[in-house]
Protein backbone atom coordinates (compact mmCIF):
# COMPACT_ATOMS: atom_id res chain seq x y z
CA UNK A 1 0.00 0.00 0.00
CA UNK A 2 2.57 1.96 0.86
CA UNK A 3 4.71 1.44 -2.44
CA UNK A 4 0.90 2.49 -4.25
CA UNK A 5 0.75 5.83 -2.75
CA UNK A 6 4.42 6.52 -2.97
CA UNK A 7 4.37 5.59 -7.18
CA UNK A 8 1.21 7.83 -7.16
CA UNK A 9 2.38 10.80 -5.78
CA UNK A 10 5.98 10.77 -7.70
CA UNK A 11 3.53 10.64 -10.72
CA UNK A 12 1.41 13.56 -9.61
CA UNK A 13 4.28 14.82 -9.18
CA UNK A 14 5.54 14.76 -13.28
CA UNK A 15 2.51 15.77 -14.13
CA UNK A 16 2.23 19.28 -12.08
CA UNK A 17 5.63 19.89 -13.63
CA UNK A 18 4.81 19.22 -17.17
CA UNK A 19 1.84 21.91 -17.07
CA UNK A 20 2.51 25.14 -19.97
CA UNK A 21 1.00 28.37 -18.77
CA UNK A 22 -1.05 30.31 -20.94
CA UNK A 23 1.44 32.96 -21.42
CA UNK A 24 4.89 30.95 -22.64
CA UNK A 25 7.73 33.04 -22.75
CA UNK A 26 10.80 32.26 -24.96
CA UNK A 27 14.44 33.56 -24.64
CA UNK A 28 14.95 36.53 -27.67
CA UNK A 29 18.32 37.34 -29.15
CA UNK A 30 19.64 39.95 -30.55
CA UNK A 31 21.57 42.76 -31.69
CA UNK A 32 21.82 46.76 -31.13
CA UNK A 33 23.79 48.68 -33.75
CA UNK A 34 23.87 52.63 -33.96
CA UNK A 35 25.63 55.25 -36.58
CA UNK A 36 29.06 56.93 -36.20
CA UNK A 37 29.69 60.14 -37.90
CA UNK A 38 33.18 58.69 -38.05
CA UNK A 39 32.43 54.94 -39.31
CA UNK A 40 31.03 54.14 -42.62
CA UNK A 41 28.55 51.07 -41.24
CA UNK A 42 26.45 51.08 -38.54
CA UNK A 43 28.59 49.68 -34.80
CA UNK A 44 27.73 47.69 -32.26
CA UNK A 45 26.15 49.47 -29.46
CA UNK A 46 27.99 48.74 -26.35
CA UNK A 47 26.19 48.16 -22.46
CA UNK A 48 22.94 49.93 -23.88
CA UNK A 49 20.32 48.99 -21.45
CA UNK A 50 17.47 47.13 -22.40
CA UNK A 51 14.01 46.37 -20.24
CA UNK A 52 10.30 44.95 -20.78
CA UNK A 53 7.99 47.23 -19.97
CA UNK A 54 5.88 47.00 -17.11
CA UNK A 55 7.70 43.15 -16.30
CA UNK A 56 10.79 44.95 -14.17
CA UNK A 57 13.21 42.17 -16.50
CA UNK A 58 16.48 44.40 -17.69
CA UNK A 59 19.94 43.59 -19.59
CA UNK A 60 22.33 44.84 -21.43
CA UNK A 61 24.28 44.33 -24.27
CA UNK A 62 27.88 43.01 -24.59
CA UNK A 63 30.61 44.47 -26.50
CA UNK A 64 29.39 42.76 -29.80
CA UNK A 65 25.74 45.10 -29.04
CA UNK A 66 24.11 41.45 -28.17
CA UNK A 67 21.49 41.05 -25.68
CA UNK A 68 19.19 38.24 -24.59
CA UNK A 69 15.98 38.15 -22.15
CA UNK A 70 13.42 35.99 -21.39
CA UNK A 71 10.10 37.55 -23.03
CA UNK A 72 6.45 36.48 -24.56
CA UNK A 73 4.71 37.46 -27.71
CA UNK A 74 3.19 41.08 -26.88
CA UNK A 75 6.05 42.09 -24.39
CA UNK A 76 7.13 45.47 -25.75
CA UNK A 77 11.39 45.79 -25.16
CA UNK A 78 12.17 49.58 -24.22
CA UNK A 79 15.96 50.44 -25.19
CA UNK A 80 16.72 54.13 -23.78
CA UNK A 81 19.95 55.18 -21.88
CA UNK A 82 21.94 58.00 -22.18
CA UNK A 83 23.03 60.15 -25.14
CA UNK A 84 20.87 57.78 -27.20
CA UNK A 85 17.27 57.81 -29.14
CA UNK A 86 14.49 55.50 -26.76
CA UNK A 87 13.46 53.12 -28.92
CA UNK A 88 10.24 50.72 -27.95
CA UNK A 89 10.30 47.01 -30.11
CA UNK A 90 7.32 44.64 -29.98
CA UNK A 91 8.09 41.29 -29.74
CA UNK A 92 6.29 38.51 -32.05
CA UNK A 93 7.12 35.50 -33.09
CA UNK A 94 10.86 35.86 -33.69
CA UNK A 95 13.59 34.83 -31.29
CA UNK A 96 16.43 37.17 -33.29
CA UNK A 97 15.77 40.89 -33.28
CA UNK A 98 18.10 43.49 -35.41
CA UNK A 99 17.58 46.76 -33.65
CA UNK A 100 18.91 50.12 -35.47
CA UNK A 101 19.17 52.79 -33.20
CA UNK A 102 20.13 55.67 -35.74
CA UNK A 103 22.59 58.21 -34.82
CA UNK A 104 23.65 58.43 -31.03
CA UNK A 105 24.31 62.00 -29.62
CA UNK A 106 28.01 62.51 -29.99
CA UNK A 107 28.96 64.43 -26.53
CA UNK A 108 31.42 65.97 -28.32
CA UNK A 109 30.81 67.47 -31.43
CA UNK A 110 32.65 67.48 -34.26
CA UNK A 111 34.14 71.18 -34.57
CA UNK A 112 35.21 71.22 -30.71
CA UNK A 113 37.93 68.51 -31.50
CA UNK A 114 41.09 69.11 -32.28
CA UNK A 115 43.01 68.46 -36.11
CA UNK A 116 44.93 65.57 -34.15
CA UNK A 117 41.58 64.13 -31.99
CA UNK A 118 39.80 64.28 -34.84
CA UNK A 119 42.43 62.34 -37.36
CA UNK A 120 43.01 59.39 -33.75
CA UNK A 121 39.00 59.00 -34.31
CA UNK A 122 39.12 58.31 -37.45
CA UNK A 123 42.61 55.93 -37.17
CA UNK A 124 40.39 54.07 -34.21
CA UNK A 125 37.09 53.78 -36.70
CA UNK A 126 38.94 52.49 -39.17
CA UNK A 127 40.21 49.70 -37.33
CA UNK A 128 37.47 49.03 -34.97
CA UNK A 129 35.01 48.50 -38.63
CA UNK A 130 38.30 46.30 -40.18
CA UNK A 131 37.32 43.97 -36.68
CA UNK A 132 33.27 44.30 -37.18
CA UNK A 133 33.15 43.55 -41.10
CA UNK A 134 35.10 40.10 -40.14
CA UNK A 135 32.68 39.38 -37.74
CA UNK A 136 29.75 40.50 -40.21
CA UNK A 137 31.73 38.20 -43.17
CA UNK A 138 32.06 35.29 -40.64
CA UNK A 139 28.19 35.05 -39.95
CA UNK A 140 28.69 36.19 -36.20
CA UNK A 141 25.45 39.16 -36.48
CA UNK A 142 23.34 36.88 -38.19
CA UNK A 143 19.66 36.27 -36.81
CA UNK A 144 18.37 33.46 -38.01
CA UNK A 145 15.49 31.83 -36.89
Amino acid sequence: MKKNICILFCHLALLSFGQESAAKSKLIRGFVFDNSYYASIPLPAVEVPIEIIGMGRKTKTDNDGKFEIEAKEGDVLIIQGDFIKTRKVLITDKNCYEINLGTVIDTYPISFQSKKAARQNRRFYRKLVKKLMEKIESGFYNCLD
